[in-house]
């Protein structure tokens, strides 16, 4: 009986070092946790990966297309840098990697000096049914089912404290919202610049009450396109942004309401002599040019809505008060191009020649000189008053939602080259 009761000892023992092992093993590895997604990962699928292969990192990328070079906007608020390399580890390094580049040509032939990184869409954690206290990668549709697994992977210790397995999957989906939001925001902050420049042009000292309240309007618009970190990721910021925008887009709706009214009222002008008429025109330009403005203004500030809410609403909800306002702005337009043609036409005026028919009693004492020279039969128009006319009766709206992109609902794409962060919306890289 001595040798079976050796050999029960022995498999008891190698049972029990086998047990203590695999707990060894579960509790290092149960530390040691980080959300990983398919780096390629696109619209509703993720792909499993390897439990050893991290899925966002920068990989290297030898080429870039001509469209998207010039698509490409730097990220350069330092605290997303911050929140994009704690989100996704390595992405600094990635970036000084490529610090010795300095053109594109140089970055195409070198090995390594030109990385990208794709932070996918959607990704929600949920908790483990089969270990307390954890956490499982599944992707999903909001309010939908799992659509698919992502893989838990394990990182060292730093990384693993600095970016809890719990917390990963908001991290890279805040960062991700974040780098989408400075993208619109800098487009719409140079486009009211633009705006700004519009309104310098306007001078009309009897309009400079009216003129004052749209540079303060534009200004306030202004800063709060200025991206802030701390507005994007804060709940009760952004939604007091979003309070102020519709303060904000009231106000422009009703200065450019005055504005539609003011050129109504001039369209109503009918039968005007050359003389009134050249003075009208002038006082439609400056309404005019205010309503082009306005509209725009309202526009962005529906852009601006939009952003804040992180592409959580349509384009169609965040453009709401701005569609009524474009449809009467296109009606007044067209009511000022029939005006135009109205005078236009009685008052026999050639806009291709700059010049109109003598009437009255200048057009019968210069018609017996017209008999012999036609040029006799008509005066010049000067060129600002043949610009404006034509600058307001060829005028129509081409205002609309921008359909095109929404980018929220894409994969974030990073490029780091010559020592910058840039992110290339996938749009373009989609077009190239």
């Amino acid at each position: 009986m001595a040798p079976y009761i050796i050999v029960l000892c022995i498999l008891l023992i190698a049972v029990a070092v086998a047990f203590m092992i695999i707990k060894v093993v579960k509790i290092k590895h149960s530390n040691n946790l980080e959300l990983g997604f398919s780096l390629n990962s696109k619209k509703n699928s993720l792909s499993v990966k390897p439990v050893d292969e991290l899925a966002i990192r920068f990989e290297d990328f030898s080429e870039l297309t001509e469209q998207e070079e010039a698509a490409l906007v730097e990220v350069t608020d330092s605290k997303l840098l911050a929140r994009i390399d704690n989100a996704v580890p390595g992405t600094l390094q990635a970036v000084a990697n490529t610090g010795a580049v300095k053109t594109y040509q140089d970055a195409a032939k070198a090995t390594g000096q030109l990385y990208q990184a794709i932070i996918p869409r959607g990704a929600v954690l949920d908790k483990s049914r089969a270990m307390e206290g954890a956490y499982r990668a599944s992707y999903r549709e909001v309010a939908n089912s799992i659509k698919g697994n992502a893989n838990l992977v394990a990182v060292d210790n730093k990384a693993a404290n600095n970016l809890a397995a719990v917390g990963a999957a908001n991290a890279v989906m805040n960062v991700a919202s974040m780098v989408v939001g400075q993208y619109y925001m800098s487009q719409i902050n140079e486009q009211l610049d633009g705006i700004n420049a519009g309104i310098e042009k306007i001078v009309d000292f009897q309009q400079n009450e009216f003129k004052s309240k749209v540079c303060a309007l534009v200004a306030e618009v202004q800063a709060s396109s200025t991206f802030q970190v701390e507005t994007m990721e804060n709940d009760e910021l952004r939604n007091r942004e979003l309070i102020h925008m519709k303060s904000l887009e009231h106000e422009c709706a009703q200065l450019l309401g005055q504005a539609n009214l003011s050129l109504q009222e001039i369209t109503e002008k009918k039968g005007l002599d050359f003389d009134t008429y050249e003075k009208k025109i002038v006082e439609a330009e400056n309404w005019f040019k205010y309503q082009q403005i306005l509209l725009e203004l309202m526009s962005k500030i529906s852009d601006l809505t939009y952003t804040l809410n992180l592409g959580a609403i349509s384009r169609e909800n965040s453009f709401a008060l701005y569609l009524p306002y474009a449809k009467q702005s296109e009606g007044t337009l067209a009511k000022l191009n029939e005006w135009h043609d109205e005078h236009v036409n009685r008052l026999e005026i050639s806009v291709e020649e700059s010049r109109r028919k003598r009437q009255g009693v200048e057009g019968f004492f210069m018609g017996a000189l017209g008999l012999f020279n036609d040029d006799f039969n008509y005066k010049k128009i000067s060129k600002g008053t043949i610009a404006r006319i034509e600058h307001q009766a060829d005028s129509c709206s081409t205002f609309k939602i921008a359909e095109d992109e929404d980018l929220y609902q894409e994969d974030v794409r990073l490029i780091a080259r010559e020592g910058k962060l840039f992110y290339l919306p996938n749009r373009i890289s989609a077009d190239a």
